[in-house]
């Protein structure tokens, strides 16, 4: 599975860090979301699907869902 972090879309809600600290953080010049770890073990999984279905911004796309033998989260700080 794929997790794309749009960081433009965030509205720096913190839910993703709640969710999955390990995975994401917030940036401290303006709260918007950060990834700590493109390759998180597959023991994260149910964390970070938490982390994308609890964003109010909606900023992350899921790709490859059905693929659960790797996990992989990148940012992408271009507009949507």
């Amino acid at each position: 599975m794929r997790v794309i972090a749009y960081t433009q879309k965030c509205i720096a809600g913190g839910n993703c860090v709640l969710a999955c600290s390990d995975v994401f953080e917030q940036r401290d010049s303006d709260g918007t979301v950060h990834v700590l770890n493109e390759r998180p073990s597959l023991a994260l999984l149910k964390n970070v699907r938490q982390a994308v279905d609890l964003c109010p911004g909606q900023v992350f796309s899921v790709e490859d869902e059905a693929n659960d033998s790797e996990l992989i989260v990148v940012e992408n700080d271009q507009a949507v």
